[in-house]
């Protein structure tokens, strides 16, 4: 009865007022009910609303009006519903006819008449977290995938962003940019593969045309580590370590496929070693190439490349026994395209030796052997070459050889035992073991000569099994046996490369599906249109968030996942931002049933910067700043040169919206710079506008540029200086001859220098080795011809030639590198400079400080007479050392030794570090007078020695005449008289020493 009065007052006051007013008007009592969303089904089957405090609004003239409006405004469908009363009911459920879409809307009246409304809401559709009008938008995302599975497999890939949305009418992109770390784990119980990946780059992008995704894109950019570990029965563990100086990894995601393209180059290293009772292995190697690349899409492999090629030694010990094995080569490559093999080689090439010894009965058997050639190789999928040799010789109480060899000898045709031909290669096999002498054998050891012969038929194809189609038994005495096995070849398919996604195994998106712009507290919904995700959320309470120094109203959220796992947030509830995510976590956890395994996403994200729609007024707006135009690398070069230009700003209200850079003073025009992680901007949304240019022309110095930078409410121009470089020439050939020379030989040389401003000049440039500029002059167009001398100044071995180049606007390179067509550089080639022993010049020889012809030999019973021997030496490597080999003139019994001189101002020498080097000698009565030869070398830095032809030197030694004694006969005579002297005193002295040694018997 109060409710009718009010009406009844209500109505009295709409006829007092002007009908103009009144046209059309209705009141609503929003206190009475609220309507909320119900999509806790899902929006594929139904959209269904519920209208709370049904009980106080129900009555029999109560009606629910619905009218559903696409995004053109054309009305879809309408109607009126009629409930049944029922005065106990606290809620009514009604569903809805249609079928919702991107930007339709619902109205939704429940009234009493025309002209009272209890409660209305009109519903504007959006997908979750994309407003349907235009925005641009920054966020800050930190997200983590990890997977486990039964198999083996663990992978977990880290990522710490910034992220930029988009819409622009029906398309919505959606970026994020950061850095991260891909970790993956591989064990099929044989082989543990462990890859670690710091990325640098990480770059996600979403393309939506409506509700449909277009495409998800990965770009992962970084270097770190695998390590393959494979361990054995024994428990030998094998490991390469690959250090991955490169790697690019992209995975696209379209129509729920993945598609990826992953690279990944590096070095690393060999190593093995292990050990089983007496029994060890050790392998030690380094690779030098690792490349892996592959390329899927839509599950069909496009490209498959490995390459590996690396070298190592082995050393296999068992008690006694050794075998070594160096491989030069290992090297497999192999190449898929498009389901087809394009390209295979494997090859295993080595040398190495054998030891082993065997004892029984107290007899020994030693075996010492060679591997000369270890060579095993396919191409293409064939065998090609198959080459195996042992050699050895057996010594101890057996005496003998012992040989291996294994070849391939020809290749023709040849049958089955069904009788159908294939092609073969004939591989000899042949071992032997001959004994030429056994001593001492105990009877135990059974020890015979052998001598086995067979030649193996086997296809070439390396996939096929049992490959062997024949084997020819060779008797010593000629007979000849055969066989035939079975079931061969047994022709299979090579097997072809996994399309197994190094990035998981499953494909895993954000939550998708329909919402309301706004939300109510109480609403719920269903986002199931993803094709893993599905999360149903209800909307908890209300509040507010600060962004960009504005207050924006926003709706706080709970939800599950019904896989498992949860996520909450708040989204903003009101403006053209309305539906869009302001926070939100997540936490996901799905069981993988066909890995038997589980996946966890944990990730957080944040609403940062709202570049659009303008969230400040322009009364408010801060004008934005420009601060400096530079150059990331430093350098912008004339001639093709490319780099990126960067415009760095300050915006206080962080709503830029473009930068716009005029380069038409170097015939690029104007280039529109961007903030959004692309083109070669390094982060979303930093203040930082970034493009990549390339110039073309051949302008340098300072340019005048004009910047213009807007925020939407206002304008700033600027002009600014940017430094161009101008390129200097390029070295494009490099030819020289002679390529092996010595010191001080003349080496021709041609090369072409190519400069858009014109080559002025072109020298050798040798100054930094001890030698000259040579100028070379210019032939025809872009060649240079001329000549330089080898200065001393070179180190042995290949060495570069430094070329200086000069364009007609003064830019001068100094450089021994080749440019090629695309712009990358190599070295050229270099010249081999032979390493020539020191040189030895001007011996001297002195007595008592004064130089002397020769060396005086003093009379019998006369001291000794020192002399000193000085020798000029001169090397421009430097002198190791210096020796001589005095012959007669060395102390007694070192007539041979290489006895060291001196540069040190001591032993004789005069100044230190002069290029001389002296000995003191001392000559004795004994020695004989007339020539003799002595030899000197030198010794330099790298341990070339003087030539053998360039070491004799001849001195004489010569006496003088002693008073008292006046002729050659007496000195002679002195001279034997002595040495009888000596040999009596030493006969009696052995006579006395035996004596006392002597044992007598007594009698």
């Amino acid at each position: 009865m109060i409710r009718r009065n009010t009406l009844i007052v209500v109505a009295m006051l709409l006829l007092m007022m002007p009908l103009s007013t009144i046209s059309g008007q209705t009141t609503t009592d929003e206190t009475e009910c609220n309507i909320i969303v119900d999509w806790s089904n899902g929006t594929s089957s139904e959209h269904a609303y519920v209208i709370n405090n049904w009980n106080l609004v129900n009555e029999n003239q109560t009606e629910v009006h619905w009218s559903h409006e696409n995004q053109s405004g054309q009305i879809l469908d309408n109607g009126i519903i009629n409930l049944s009363w029922n005065e106990n009911d606290t809620q009514s459920r009604i569903i809805l006819p249609t079928t919702i879409n991107l930007g339709d809307s619902i109205s939704i009246d429940v009234r009493a008449s025309e002209t009272e409304i209890f409660c209305s809401r009109t519903i504007d559709i959006t997908y979750w977290n994309q407003p349907i009008n235009d925005h641009e938008i920054t966020r800050t995302t930190t997200w983590m995938l990890e997977q486990t599975g039964g198999d083996g497999q663990e992978y977990e890939l880290e990522f710490t962003g910034r992220g930029w949305q988009l819409r622009n009418g029906d398309q919505l992109e959606s970026n994020e940019l950061g850095a991260g770390n891909l970790s993956i784990i591989s064990d099929d119980g044989e082989t543990r593969i462990e890859t670690e990946i710091n990325l640098d780059r990480v770059w996600l992008n979403e393309s939506m045309t409506g509700i449909d995704l277009e495409q998800q894109q990965f770009e992962m950019f970084g270097n770190g580590s695998m390590f393959f570990i494979v361990k054995d029965e024994i428990g030998t563990e094998t490991i390469a370590e690959i250090n991955i100086s490169d790697s690019y990894i992209t995975r696209t995601i379209a129509n729920g496929v993945p598609s990826e393209q992953v690279r990944l180059e590096g070095t690393g290293n060999l190593l093995s070693n292990g050990t089983n009772d007496d029994e060890s292995i050790e392998l030690d190697g380094e690779v030098s190439v690792f490349l892996y690349e592959l390329h899927t899409e839509n599950g069909e492999v496009l490209l498959s490349n490995y390459l590996l090629e690396a070298y190592a030694e082995m050393v296999l010990i068992d008690g006694n026994d050794r075998f070594t094995l160096d491989l030069d080569e290992f090297i497999i490559h192999e190449t898929w395209e498009n389901g087809e093999q394009t390209d295979q080689l494997n090859r295993i090439k080595g040398d190495g030796t054998f030891d082993f010894a065997e004892s029984e009965d107290g007899a020994t058997i030693i075996v010492n052997g060679t591997v000369p050639v270890f060579w095993l190789e396919s191409q293409d999928g064939m065998t090609t070459v198959n080459t195996i040799l042992m050699d050895g010789d057996i010594s101890g109480d057996v005496t003998g050889e012992i040989g291996l060899v294994v070849e391939i000898v020809e290749s023709g045709q040849q049958q089955n035992h069904t009788g159908q031909s294939f092609d073969v290669n004939v591989i000899r096999n042949e071992n032997w073991l001959n004994i030429s002498q056994i001593t001492g054998i105990g009877s135990n050891l059974d020890l015979e000569a052998e001598h086995n012969l067979t030649f193996e038929y086997q296809v070439p194809e390396e996939h096929w099994l049992n490959r062997t189609v024949r084997y020819k038994y060779v008797e010593d005495s000629g007979e000849i046996n055969d066989e035939y096995p079975e079931r061969s070849p047994v022709v299979v398919d090579p097997s072809e490369p996994s399309n197994e996604s190094i990035l998981g195994s499953v494909n895993i998106s954000r939550e998708l599906g329909f919402a309301p712009s706004s939300m109510q507290i109480g609403d719920s919904l269903m986002l199931d249109h993803g094709d893993t995700l599905k999360l149903e959320i209800i909307a908890t309470d209300s509040g507010s968030v600060t962004r960009d120094g504005h207050e924006m109203d926003v709706i706080h959220w709970n939800g599950t996942y019904i896989n498992g796992g949860f996520a909450s947030g708040k989204i903003i509830n009101e403006g053209i931002l309305a539906g869009l995510i302001a926070e939100v976590s997540r936490s996901i956890e799905l069981e993988i049933d066909e890995l038997d395994g589980e996946l966890q996403f944990i990730e957080i994200q944040s609403l940062e910067r709202v570049i659009s729609p303008a969230i400040v007024t322009e009364a408010e707006n801060t004008p934005p700043l420009f601060v400096e135009l530079r150059i990331r690398e430093g350098v912008l070069t004339t001639e093709g040169g490319e780099a990126h230009l960067e415009v760095v700003v300050e915006d206080a209200d962080w709503n830029m919206q473009s930068v716009e850079v005029d380069l038409s003073s170097i015939g690029i025009g104007i280039v529109s710079f961007n903030d959004v992680g692309i083109d070669g901007d390094a982060t979303v949304h930093d203040d930082i506008w970034t493009s990549e240019v390339s110039h073309l022309g051949i302008n340098h110095g300072n340019q005048d540029i004009n910047i213009t930078i807007s925020d939407g409410w206002s304008t700033t121009q600027v002009t600014t200086s940017l430094i161009l470089t101008n390129l200097a020439p390029r070295m494009t050939s490099l030819d020289l001859a002679p390529t092996t020379v010595s010191r001080g030989d003349s080496v021709d040389i041609s090369t072409n220098v190519v400069d858009a401003h014109g080559v002025s000049s072109v020298y050798v440039d040798l100054t930094g080795l001890g030698g000259q500029r040579f100028a070379l002059s210019q032939e025809i167009g872009e060649q240079w011809i001329g000549s330089f001398i080898v200065p001393d100044g070179f180190s042995p071995g290949p060495q570069l030639i430094a070329i200086e180049m000069t364009d007609n606007e003064g830019a001068m390179r100094l450089t021994s590198l080749i440019w090629r067509p695309d712009g990358t550089t190599i070295e050229s080639d270099r010249i081999t400079i032979l390493n020539d022993g020191p040189v030895l010049s001007n011996l001297t020889i002195s007595r008592q400080g004064n130089f002397v012809d020769d060396f005086l030999v003093p009379n019998l019973g006369e001291q000794e007479i020192a002399h000193v021997i000085s020798i000029e030496v001169y090397d421009p490597d430097g002198i190791s050392v210096v020796q001589v080999q005095l012959g007669i003139l060395a102390e007694i019994g070192n007539a041979d030794d290489w006895v060291p001189m001196n540069d040190d101002g001591t032993g004789g020498d005069l100044v230190a570090d002069d290029g001389i080097y002296s000995l003191t000698i001392q000559t004795r009565s004994t020695m004989p007078t007339g020539s003799t030869e002595i030899e000197l070398r030198g010794i330099d830095s790298y341990l070339e020695s003087t030539p053998g032809n360039e070491r004799g030197f001849t001195v004489t030694l010569s006496d003088k005449s002693s008073e008292g004694i006046g002729s050659e006969w007496a000195d002679s005579t002195a001279v034997i008289l002595i040495a009888v002297g000596i040999f009596l005193f030493l006969s009696i002295l052995g006579g006395i020493i035996v004596l006392k040694n002597a044992n007598f018997d007594e009698e």
